[in-house]
């Protein structure tokens, strides 16, 4: 795979896994207005063959915010269909980094094709994005709860120890290294479409505090936390089938303790 023929927008936690293993990644300051004024040819985008978008609002709670509705919508909605029709127009490859969070069900697996459920403002604004790509060309990847072996302030687990409950229901996490690889496996195998993204297996928050050596915290169910929270958090499983013709993750929690295990060294 061609690196430097791959552009990474969006330098936020996942976009440092990209830069971390050598792709190109720009942040904010250097395309966010030429996006907004559709002048993307203008400031070098042209010779990229391809456009990984990281870009997006994640934090459910300012997301709900009625007065961030209008951002959240541009970030989540508008801004893959900016970059949807500029890779079709140009003959480049769009790639979106969507969200598991459309699903809301952890009593099966979901699959890619299984009902979305537009539960919050947040889901409906990621669920535009999707909308706004051309499924036929563009790939998409939804993948749930993002950790990883670096510090970063969404890094689930550096939130882990900070939790004053743990929740106690099984769903999918993602490792952003996954995230990375899963690209580079779809892309060599020129894939398009939708394609949920997440470790092997499933897991509670609660059970990897235990796999992290996190002191026992009451556990609490995900109708308990919703009502805590005064806020609609979903709570699934993914069925990665679709995924795994292409690429097979680690293991849940191999990855955990692995990551978990860099992150202690990094704060000694």
């Amino acid at each position: 795979m061609q690196k430097e023929k791959i552009l990474v927008l969006g330098k936020g936690f996942l976009g440092k896994a990209f830069e971390k293993k050598g792709f190109e990644v720009w942040d904010k300051s250097r395309f966010y207005q030429r996006v907004i004024n559709y002048n993307l040819d203008e400031f070098g985008m042209r010779d990229y063959k391809t456009i990984i978008n990281c870009i997006g609002k994640s934090n459910t709670r300012w997301c709900e915010k009625s007065e961030n509705w209008e951002e959240t919508l541009f970030s989540n909605g508008e801004i893959p269909k900016i970059l949807s029709n500029y890779c079709g127009l140009r003959n480049k490859k769009f790639v979106h980094i969507s969200t598991g969070c459309l699903y809301d069900r952890n009593d099966v697996p979901q699959r890619e094709t299984d009902f979305i459920a537009a539960h919050c403002d947040y889901v409906v604004s990621k669920r535009v994005g999707e909308k706004n790509c051309n499924l036929e060309r563009d790939l998409i990847l939804r993948p749930r709860l993002y950790f990883g072996d670096f510090a970063d302030k969404n890094n689930l687990l550096c939130k882990i120890p900070n939790f004053s409950v743990f929740l106690n229901e099984q769903e999918s996490y993602t490792s952003v290294n996954i995230i990375v690889d899963a690209v580079e496996r779809l892309l060599e195998a020129n894939q398009s479409g939708i394609f949920n993204v997440a470790c092997e297996n499933y897991s509670s928050i609660s059970e990897i505090a235990t796999w992290i050596g996190l002191e026992h915290k009451p556990k609490i169910t995900g109708e308990e936390l919703r009502k805590k929270e005064n806020l609609y958090l979903v709570n699934n499983r993914l069925d990665i089938s679709k995924l795994k013709k292409f690429y097979n993750p680690p293991e849940i929690k191999e990855e955990i303790t692995k990551c978990w295990s860099k992150l202690e060294k990094c704060g000694e």
